[in-house]
C-alpha cells in the first residue's frame, strides 16, 4: 500500500510539474504565436511572457513578422510577338495579419507566387520582346501595382519585388546576337567613316593653311622687294639731284654704259631696228657728227 501511494504521488508531482512547464509561454521579439482554445482561434501571443492553462488553451505555431525573402523558381512567358523568355522573381513580403496568414488560407506563400506568376505573364504578354529585355523597372513597378492589393487578402504586405535574370529561348537568342552583331559592325563602319571624314577635313584645312601662310610669305617677300627697289630708286634719284647732272649729261653716260655693255663677250643687246631714232638724243646725235 506503501509503494502505491508513493508512486501515486511521483506520477501526480510529475503531471504538476508537466502541466506548469506548458503554462508558461516564451515569444520573442520579431514572433507571434497562436493561441487556441478547443481549436478555436482566440488570439495572438505577442513578444513576452504568458501564462497558459494547459488541456484548454494550446499554442498552434509561431509566426514570424520578420521581412522574409521569397524566391520563385524560373519559368516561362510568352510576349507579344509568341517569344518564349524563361525568367525568374524574386521578393520580400511581411505578414501584416496572422489570421488571414494562418487561417483564411492553405499556404499564402503559395498563394502569393502563383499571384506573381499570372500577372508578371500577363503584363508581359502586351509587352514585345525589346520592352521585356530593357524594361525590367518598369515591369516591376507594374508587377507590384498589381499584386500589393491581392496580396493583403493574404495577410500578406509584399514589400519588393525585383526582376532577375531574363533569357530568351535559342532561337531568340541567336536572332538578338545577329541583330547585335550587325549594329556593331554598323556602328564601327559609321565610326570608321566619320573619321576618315574628319582626317580628310583636318589635312584639307592643314594643306589650305600651308597655302595661305605660303602665299602670305609670298606676299611679304614680293612687298619688300617692292620696296627695297623703291628705296633704290628714291635714293638714286635724290643723288642724281645732289649731283647737279642734267639731261644730256645723263643721256651722255647711259650711252657709255650702252657701249660697256655691248663690249661684252656674252651680253646680247637688243637695239632699235631703225638706228636714226639715236639721233632724236641730242648728245647721240653730237656723237654721230663727230664720227662723221
Amino acid at each position: 500500500m506503501g509503494i502505491t501511494l508513493t508512486i501515486i504521488l511521483v506520477v501526480l508531482l510529475i503531471l504538476i510539474i508537466y502541466i506548469l512547464f506548458r503554462s508558461f509561454v516564451i515569444v520573442h521579439s520579431g514572433e507571434v504565436k497562436l493561441l487556441e482554445r478547443f481549436g478555436n482561434f482566440v488570439q495572438t501571443l505577442q513578444p513576452g511572457l504568458h501564462l497558459v492553462i494547459p488541456i484548454i488553451y494550446g499554442v498552434r505555431e509561431t509566426v514570424s513578422l520578420r521581412q522574409t525573402p521569397l524566391q520563385i523558381p524560373p519559368f516561362q512567358v510568352i510576349t507579344k510577338e509568341n517569344a518564349t523568355v524563361e525568367i525568374d522573381v524574386s521578393l520580400k513580403y511581411h505578414v501584416t495579419d496572422v489570421e488571414k496568414y494562418v487561417y483564411k488560407n492553405e499556404n499564402s506563400e503559395r498563394s502569393v507566387v502563383l499571384d506573381c506568376q499570372s500577372n508578371l505573364r500577363g503584363i508581359i504578354g502586351n509587352k514585345e520582346l525589346n520592352e521585356v529585355l530593357n524594361g525590367t523597372e518598369t515591369i516591376n513597378t507594374d508587377l507590384f501595382n498589381s499584386i500589393k492589393d491581392i496580396t493583403n487578402g493574404y495577410g500578406v504586405a509584399v514589400d519588393r519585388i525585383n526582376i532577375g535574370q531574363l533569357k530568351a529561348n535559342s532561337e531568340v537568342q541567336a536572332a538578338m546576337d545577329k541583330l547585335l552583331t550587325a549594329n556593331r559592325n554598323k556602328e564601327a563602319m559609321i565610326t570608321s567613316a566619320e573619321g576618315d571624314k574628319e582626317s580628310m577635313k583636318l589635312k584639307a584645312e592643314g594643306e589650305a593653311s600651308q597655302v595661305e601662310i605660303a602665299a602670305r610669305a609670298e606676299a611679304n617677300r614680293i612687298a619688300k622687294i617692292a620696296q627695297a627697289n623703291a628705296d633704290r630708286i628714291k635714293l638714286v634719284n635724290g643723288a642724281v639731284k645732289e649731283s647737279g647732272l642734267n639731261a644730256e649729261m645723263m643721256q651722255y653716260i647711259g650711252l657709255q654704259t650702252f657701249g660697256q655693255l655691248a663690249n661684252g663677250v656674252n651680253n646680247t643687246v637688243v637695239v632699235p631696228s631703225n638706228m636714226t631714232e639715236l639721233g632724236n638724243i641730242p648728245a647721240a646725235k653730237k656723237l654721230w657728227d663727230t664720227e662723221k
